[in-house]
């Protein structure tokens, strides 16, 4: 497996990649409020059934999205692409926010988001970048583990982040 830069002609094989999910599992936010004291506690709560999971973007979304990236990469497996990541550099705050990793589904679990994410954090020292954000829903318990599993810590959440009014939980990793 080998991770190169996104080209032009890759985009079609990117947005076929099936980025969906299922889960048993959702996180909960709660806010704690007090007399001179906030804070939030994040839980892991068992949804009733497992929910199968897909993107609510369309191919259209995604390209435009895709455009507005800094930096974009592939996985390519056999001549296949397996998977990407691409993030956005906010420069003002010496950081860079991933805001798509999507490994196919025969290839996850094999270290795949991994090699992407430790390529895009090597990207990112060069431009002295400081810490590096990953977003993902509250339902999206695979990319909670991955965060969790490569040292990424809660920073927060965003009511009605994603579409359809999806709250937006955000993991921090300095780097």
């Amino acid at each position: 497996m080998r991770i190169r830069s996104a080209r032009n002609d890759d985009l079609k094989a990117c947005l076929e990649l099936d980025a969906g999910y299922e889960t048993e599992i959702a996180w909960q936010v709660e806010e704690l409020r007090a007399e001179k004291e906030w804070g939030m506690r994040f839980r892991e709560i068992r949804l009733p059934r497992k929910q199968t999971m897909v993107p609510s973007y369309t191919p259209e979304e995604r390209l435009a999205a895709w455009q507005r990236r800094d930096a974009f990469w592939v996985a390519v497996e056999r001549n296949k692409i397996v998977g990407y990541l691409a993030l956005v550099v906010e420069t003002e705050h010496r950081q860079a926010r991933i805001g798509d990793l999507v490994v196919a589904p025969a290839f996850r679990r094999k270290g795949i988001g991994a090699k992407l994410l430790e390529h895009a954090i090597v990207w990112c020292l060069r431009r002295n970048v400081e810490q590096v954000v990953l977003e993902c829903t509250l339902k999206a318990q695979p990319a909670i583990a991955f965060a969790q599993k490569n040292r990424f810590v809660a920073c927060g959440f965003q009511e009605a982040y994603w579409p359809g009014q999806e709250v937006g939980l955000f993991f921090r990793k300095r780097i």
